[in-house]
């Protein structure tokens, strides 16, 4: 699937899923602790053959308006990262439902790598 399509009054509207993936990209990166996503290559290979869809370290499934995201962030050294991977789904979940009225069941979140003063040199 590409797109959530809804029916209006006036028309259709459909949300194209490289949207819904930028919204959580967008809001897992506003959250203080979180220094980047981290695209998975060989992830993005074996989605490409399965239902899912991945785009820049974002994963969705989409099925009959609910939605399944998947992150992998890099973390800030010295947070405490279940705190910032709590704040990552909330972000996802309320930007999602807010911005397209879909229902977010899960947010999966995942931390590839902590980025320290080391490896910004």
């Amino acid at each position: 699937m590409t797109e959530k399509e809804k029916k209006t009054d006036l028309g259709t509207l459909k949300i194209n899923n490289e949207v819904i993936a930028s919204i959580a990209r967008n809001a897992a990166l506003q959250v203080d602790g979180v220094e980047n996503i981290k695209n998975n290559l060989i992830r993005m290979m074996l989605d490409f053959f399965s239902k899912g869809y991945n785009n820049k370290g974002i994963i969705l499934e989409i099925a009959e308006g609910d939605v399944k995201v998947g992150v992998t962030i890099i973390v800030k050294f010295g947070v405490t990262i279940p705190d910032v991977a709590n704040i990552v789904q909330e972000n996802i979940r309320t930007a999602i439902e807010e911005m397209t009225g879909l229902t977010v069941s899960e947010v999966n979140v995942n931390i590839g790598d902590i980025h320290s003063v080391e490896n910004a040199e």
